[in-house]
């Protein structure tokens, strides 16, 4: 991996955002080579390439790596669900790939007279979609769908037999009966107007309207609970944590076979990205990225016109696309619907439904927060020069500061204090020109003096050398932290350097002489810009903070094991890393390591060992 391309991903990595979602890392001919998912999609994404202790197969994936993209998701569980769809469509190579890839279990309302509620699997196949009212899911745990299965069956006392109703004649009850866990349609003993009734209450419970029932559920298990009786209190525990399973939504599934598109969007000040959601047999198989320009907005106006880009985009996007879908959904108003859908069925020859409810809400969030983060990352790659514009405009500076230097600090509860500070170029980061200052005068916690020994000590040093100063000096944090660094900045009698705070709560920019902070609009250039500085500082720091205290914990470890001095330590450290490496180590690996007596691998091999 060249500096160019090593270039590209840092700034990558750097706005990616920290939702949940998959990822999909391209090789140098766009083809996916990897897909993976994640809580926070920096984090995981951002820890391939940090550190060197990777195996063999993360290493050549790494090595190539030309490109990341990510589709947000809203929790883990879509997330994990995605995953395995786009796994199995695309099969990139160093995925490990099932042979046996049993789809997610759903659970599903029987199409058929006194309906069953049933665990199934391929739900959303043609063959099966007419076997089924309605289903829901998919369920990442086979366990926890067949609990919640039980759970509606014995509360409702559903039937749990597959005699094909009507039936010729009346049977027996069976045990199910006797127990009180089935109203008996077999015997007629209810209508089937009332077991509908039952029906359309699992219905509710599986569509989430769960809040009733387990108020209820909560009372009478404190009622239990005060009588002693600890076992049914329990009972009633683990169901309403079952019943509270229910309701996590998962959006990435639709109730339909047949395709659909799902366009979401965002947009500020007449720029929109547009994304399409590609559905097909009932899963979100595909996403695509489209940028659009409405010219006729007024250019002070934040006012969205997304009616005329949605219709607009509809008309243009389909007129090149053969692949036309049985239905389109957005929660956005079409401008001339009637029209964009006449136009629609007559390129494609039939009818196209648009759907405007939100029968697809789950689906069109994803699209829409999508588009919003698309949007966001384009917008600042496009205004990073703008952004240092502005900031020589709104903030009277002498010229656009081209070198920007800013400082976090990071610690826990005291411990391992320190400072980082990073440089950017040109409204891009500097990273061999980053720095960390392990606090030398400052004890306990004491952010405003660990920001004043960072800039004395920093700009002390270019000061001595005769070095280049930064144009603008950017502080994490509010007042505060800004006074600490001026008084530094005056004890080393350098005057007219530009200077400011970006407080992160409330995004509040604090300047000196000047009492109250500034606030600059969302989508203002040079607040962007700031942000991203302020964030790349924060990451800088911590992730260094990380590695240190990482470090420190591992030397306590190996201080106690007798023999061991601090010049064995770094060199066990230098080699694994980190203790659990250490501890999986033979015996033979610890004493082939330079400068390792075999009495001291032996000593070390026995601590972990024990």
């Amino acid at each position: 991996m060249n500096n160019q391309v090593k270039e590209y991903i840092s700034e990558k990595l750097k706005r990616l955002p920290t939702k949940s979602g998959v990822y999909f890392m391209k090789d140098k001919d766009a083809n996916i080579i990897y897909i993976g998912k994640a809580k926070s999609l920096k984090k995981r994404v951002s820890s391939y390439f940090i550190g060197n202790n990777k195996d063999a197969k993360t290493t050549a994936l790494v090595e190539h790596i030309r490109d990341i993209d990510y589709i947000v998701t809203k929790n883990e569980v879509e997330a994990l669900i995605l995953e395995a769809e786009m796994i199995r469509k695309h099969k990139p190579h160093y995925n490990i790939l099932l042979k046996d890839q049993k789809s997610f279990p759903f659970i599903a309302i029987t199409n058929e007279h006194f309906p069953r509620v049933i665990k199934a699997r391929n739900v959303i196949d043609k063959e099966n979609a007419k076997k089924y009212k309605k289903y829901y899911g998919p369920y990442v745990a086979a366990e926890r769908a067949e609990n919640i299965v039980k759970f509606i069956i014995d509360n409702f006392k559903l039937r749990r037999c597959k005699y094909d109703f009507p039936l010729k004649r009346k049977i027996r009850p069976c045990l199910y009966y006797h127990i009180g866990k089935c109203t008996a349609p077999c015997a007629d003993l209810i209508d089937e107007k009332e077991y509908d009734k039952d029906i359309d209450n699992a219905i509710m419970l599986l569509e989430g309207n769960v809040d009733e029932l387990v108020a209820k559920m909560k009372q009478d298990m404190f009622v239990f609970a005060e009588k002693l009786e600890f076992e049914r209190a329990k009972d009633l525990r683990d169901k309403v944590d079952l019943l509270k399973s229910i309701t996590v939504e998962q959006s990435i599934y639709v109730p339909e076979s047949d395709d659909i598109d799902i366009i979401g969007a965002y947009g500020q000040n007449g720029d929109y990205t547009i994304v399409v959601l590609s559905v097909k047999g009932g899963k979100l198989v595909d996403r695509k990225t489209f940028a659009m320009q409405d010219k006729n907005i007024d250019e002070d106006s934040n006012k969205s016109r997304y009616s005329e880009v949605i219709s607009a985009f509809i008309t243009q996007y389909y007129t090149h696309n053969n692949l036309i879908p049985a239905s389109i959904a957005t929660d956005f108003i079409i401008k001339d619907f009637d029209v964009v859908k006449d136009y629609l069925k007559e390129i494609s020859g039939r009818d196209v439904e648009i759907k405007l409810d939100n029968s697809k809400k789950g689906l069109i969030s994803i699209a829409n927060e999508n588009a919003r983060h698309l949007f966001k990352e384009r917008v600042l790659i496009r205004e990073v020069p703008i952004g240092l514009t502005r900031l020589q405009e709104i903030f009277k500076l002498k010229k656009a500061p081209s070198i920007i230097e800013s400082f976090d600090i990071a610690h826990i509860q005291g411990s391992y204090t320190m400072a980082g500070m990073v440089r950017f170029v040109n409204g891009i980061s500097d990273n061999k020109n980053y720095r960390i200052f392990n606090m030398k005068t400052v004890t306990g916690i004491d952010d405003f003096a660990s920001i004043k020994e960072a800039v004395y000590r920093r700009y002390k040093r270019l000061k001595e050398e005769n070095s280049t100063f930064p144009d603008l000096i950017l502080i994490d944090g509010g007042r505060g932290q800004l006074n600490s660094a001026i008084e530094a900045l005056k004890e080393l009698d350098i005057k007219n350097q530009p200077i400011m705070a970006l407080a992160k709560k409330f995004e509040e920019i604090y300047l000196p002489n000047r009492e109250d902070p500034v606030q600059l609009n969302d989508n203002e250039p040079a607040r962007l810009f700031l942000q991203k500085v302020r964030d790349e500082t924060h990451r800088w720091v911590n992730t260094s903070h990380g590695r240190k205290r990482s470090r420190e914990m591992v030397k306590s470890e190996l201080e106690k094991i007798e023999g061991l001095g601090k010049k064995g330590i770094e060199k066990l450290y230098s080699h694994f890393i980190n203790i659990d490496n250490i501890k999986n180590a033979s015996l033979e690996n610890i004493a082939n390591i330079p400068g390792i007596s075999y009495k001291a691998a032996n000593n070390i091999y026995n601590y972990f060992h024990k």
